[in-house]
Order: C-alpha cells, then sequence, then structure tokens
C-alpha cells in the first residue's frame, strides 16, 4: 500500500497524537496505522484514545504500532512537501525529499474498534475545550472530572482538596447521564484539542464505560464509570445576593500562591467592612486586605495554588456569593469555584 500525505497535516497530527499520549508512560510512546475508508492514525495513554483519518489510501490489513518519537524525528526540517509512505508485510517506509525511513514491523494485529456508543448532544469544539480547561485546571494526578447534564446542559465538576471547579456549557443535551474520567486524560483532552487550532461541531456520546466526543476529522474515547452528581449540582445553583469582587482580590490569591509553600492553605476571611487574606508558614506571613463589606461573614481555607489556577481562566467581571455551607465564585460565562465555609467560626 502506498499513500502520500502533506508534510504539514502528518506534522499537525503527530503533534495531536503527542498531546494525547502525554509523557507519563513510555510505553504509550506509539502511534497505530489502519484502514478505515481511508489511513487512519490511533494514539492511546492507556485510557484515553483517539482515531484520525490523516490520508486516502488502498485498504488493508490490521493495524501497525510506529514509533511517535521516530516519526517526529524524522521530519525535523523536512523540506518537502509531501510524504510518501508505503507499508509492505514487514516494514513501513517513508521517504521524503532527500531522506528515507525503513521500519520493522511486527505482524500486524487485529484493528482496534471504537467501542459502542450513544449519541447525547451536540456542542462546539473551542467552547468544550475552554470550559474543560477551566474545569480541570486545580486538578492533580489522582483527581476526577464529572460530566453530567443539568437541565439540558452539560456540567462538568472537578472536585479537589480545597476547592469545586464547575461549570455549565449552555449546550443542549438530550438525555441525562453522569460520567467520571480521570484528571490526566482530561487535560490530555485540552492539550490536544488546543494543538488543533480550529473550531468545529463536536457530537458528545455516552458508552457503557466510555466517554466519546466526535468530529469530522478525529474522534476520541476516555475511559470512566458511571456516577451521580445531581444532589451537588442543585446545591451550588441555588440563587443568592453576589458581590463584584474588585481585580485585586484575583491579584492576592496569584501573590500567595507565590509566597507560600503548595500546601499551604490561605485564609480568607469575609467581614461587613472587608475582606481579608492570611497566611503563614515558618517565619514568613502573608496578609492582605480588600475593602468590600458583606452583609453574610465567611471564613475559608483554600490552597491559593489552585484557587489561582481556576481565577486566571475565568473573565475579567467575578462575584462571590455566601451561603450557609459555602462561598460560591462565578463569573458571566458559566464558570464556578465553590470553597466549603468553615464551620469552626
Amino acid at each position: 500500500m502506498k499513500t502520500v500525505i502533506k508534510t504539514s497535516s502528518l506534522i499537525h497530527w503527530l503533534r495531536f497524537c503527542d498531546k494525547i499520549i502525554g509523557s507519563s508512560e513510555y510505553s504509550f510512546g506509539n502511534v497505530f496505522l489502519s484502514y478505515k475508508d481511508g489511513l487512519v492514525m490511533r494514539a492511546t495513554d492507556g485510557c484515553l484514545t483517539c482515531w484520525m483519518k490523516i490520508a486516502e489510501c488502498d485498504q488493508f490489513y490490521g493495524e501497525i504500532p510506529i514509533g511517535l518519537k521516530l516519526l517526529k524525528g524524522f521530519l525535523t526540517g523536512e523540506k518537502s512537501q509531501e510524504i510518501q509512505i508505503t507499508i509492505l508485510q514487514d516494514q513501513i517506509i517513508l521517504q521524503g525529499y532527500q531522506e528515507t525511513l525503513r521500519i520493522r514491523t511486527s505482524q500486524p494485529k487485529e484493528r482496534e474498534h471504537m467501542k459502542s456508543f450513544k449519541e447525547i448532544g451536540k456542542t462546539r469544539l473551542t467552547k468544550f475545550m475552554n470550559f474543560l480547561d477551566f474545569a480541570t485546571a486545580a486538578l492533580e494526578e489522582g483527581d476526577m472530572t464529572y460530566l453530567s447534564s443539568f437541565e439540558s446542559s452539560l456540567i462538568m465538576i472537578s472536585p479537589s482538596k480545597t476547592i469545586v471547579s464547575l461549570c455549565k456549557v449552555d449546550d443542549h443535551i438530550n438525555e441525562f447521564f453522569s460520567f467520571s474520567i480521570p484528571y490526566m486524560s482530561s487535560r490530555h483532552i485540552v492539550k490536544a484539542l488546543k494543538t488543533y487550532e480550529k473550531d468545529c461541531s463536536l457530537t458528545l456520546a455516552i458508552g457503557e464505560a466510555w466517554f466519546s466526543m466526535i468530529s469530522d476529522d478525529f474522534a476520541m474515547q476516555v475511559c470512566g464509570e458511571r456516577d451521580s452528581q445531581q444532589g451537588r449540582i442543585e446545591q451550588i445553583f441555588v440563587r443568592g445576593e453576589p458581590y463584584q469582587l474588585y481585580t485585586a482580590f484575583a491579584k492576592f490569591v496569584s501573590k500567595a500562591a507565590w509566597l507560600l509553600p503548595k500546601d499551604t492553605p490561605l485564609t480568607i476571611i469575609g467581614t461587613e467592612k472587608k475582606i481579608h487574606f492570611y497566611g503563614s508558614y515558618g517565619t514568613v506571613q502573608y496578609k492582605a486586605d480588600l475593602d468590600i463589606g458583606l452583609q453574610k461573614p465567611f471564613e475559608i481555607e483554600v490552597s491559593p495554588h489552585r484557587l489561582r489556577s481556576a481565577l486566571s481562566r475565568m473573565g475579567t467581571r467575578i462575584f462571590l456569593t455566601v451561603f450557609d455551607e459555602f462561598v460560591r465564585i462565578e463569573d458571566q460565562k458559566g464558570r464556578y469555584v465553590i470553597i466549603k465555609v468553615k464551620r469552626d467560626q
């Protein structure tokens, strides 16, 4: 089988695959070539898997692994406009302007197919990417992101040690679902979609243990579990009295993140006259005051590093609402941060 692909297109999809695979597991450093209505490239991090149609070609059997690092290395500095790919029984040959790369391959295995799924709605790629980027920004390895429906909208919830990041994507979801996906793969989705560099329609679908995102150029499936966050979501969207926060609020949180070690909490206390910030470790203390008075006082402890990550992805106008159990910070684009109120105040 022989085919030709534009060099720029191949570089683009290899960059996309690089973000899918990530760097945490060397064993997942391969991409896989197969046929389905053309030449298909597959990449995986072990949980997230993506299929991309990269060129037209004649049909061939099975799925052939090839090292991503080899392909990237061969294309470094490549001057030709097109790359010819030849797939033989025991090798793959890439030919450029003045160079040829031959790679011995193992016996092809049966092509890995997408798992069965049911469509639940549509959104736009850029919108989905930006909201998932916000929802997962404060997470760390071992955390989970919950995707759910609420009043026909797509909801993303990411609970971490001291804050919950939540966003509401106002796209029609045509049935109820709730699903959790691991942090590492959720960040790989964000990074890969950023390299895609264009907006398009994105179909969302769900299976027994897979959440799917499908466009005209690629299809992603990420492993996870069915879950339920419905009761928590209803509490978060309770109406309250919001106060607009000055930009200094985000500045003080950011300053605390620079000055305090990662695991050191920042105490934020709201009173009738001011909002106070306090953090300390060893011989270092950081204090700041913001001239905003609140009718309902509160006290919270939060990781300034996690809160900074969330605030940096919110709009320029942010609002704070105080409830008995939690404080809610939100912008006007459906992005929220929830922080539990200290009970012993």
